[in-house]
């Protein structure tokens, strides 16, 4: 029986509801007005949960850090758009004064703003290449949880992009488990470019310039 802290997985029929609704809202609406409404809430839970030091770290804990129609939100939301994936994945290595909420927000709701795209890719290759910018590793702990609660809510189908994030994470920390994460997303979807990136990388013995100096 599911506790309290174990939302009820989330059935096909009903992650296909929801990503019908939100297909239809927007060819409706427009995609900008669309993402923001489905995501409002379930982003700004994610983006407090990220935020919050007193979670993650204790893999032996049942609780779960994401609702239940968070979590669906988000996972359908991801397999809709790269943005929002991107964006998640943003919000995980580069802590809110570099990428706030806001602009993640207007990123995932407007990919293709010449500004929107040119801070996220700065956001990203600084990370990567300043090697002064050494992962938190609280907020990625929880990044990544909140990434496996997704999985362990939502179909197969839905894993990908999950499993994609949290491969470049693990990456990023320096993790050998990032390749095992990175092929089993591969496994799922052979065209995940970003799974595949890691597992180029991982092979390679490629890492961030922290870890490189370290």
């Amino acid at each position: 029986m599911k506790t309290i802290d174990e939302p009820m997985p989330i059935c096909e029929a009903e992650m296909e509801r929801l990503e019908d609704q939100l297909v239809e809202d927007c060819k409706s609406l427009g995609m900008a007005e669309s993402i923001r409404d489905f995501l409002q809430e379930p982003f700004s839970e994610w983006m407090d949960e990220l935020a919050d030091e007193s979670s993650g770290g204790d893999d032996s804990s049942p609780e779960c850090r994401l609702s239940r129609n968070g979590a669906g939100a988000l996972a359908i939301a991801m397999q809709q758009t790269m943005a929002v994936r991107d964006a998640l994945l943003v919000s995980i290595i580069v802590d809110e004064r570099r990428s706030s909420r806001d602009f993640l927000m207007g990123f995932m709701a407007n990919p293709t703003l010449p500004g929107n795209t040119r801070h996220l890719e700065e956001s990203l290759n600084g990370s990567f290449r300043d090697a002064s910018r050494k992962p938190d590793t609280k907020r990625c702990d929880n990044g990544v949880n909140m990434m496996f609660d997704i999985i362990g809510m939502v179909p197969e189908r839905y894993h990908v992009q999950p499993l994609a994030i949290i491969s470049y994470v693990l990456w990023w920390m320096g993790d050998e488990r990032a390749m095992l994460c990175a092929m089993r997303a591969l496994a799922l979807d052979e065209n995940c470019s970003l799974a595949a990136i890691i597992c180029s990388a991982a092979h390679r013995h490629i890492g961030p310039a922290w870890a490189e100096e370290t």
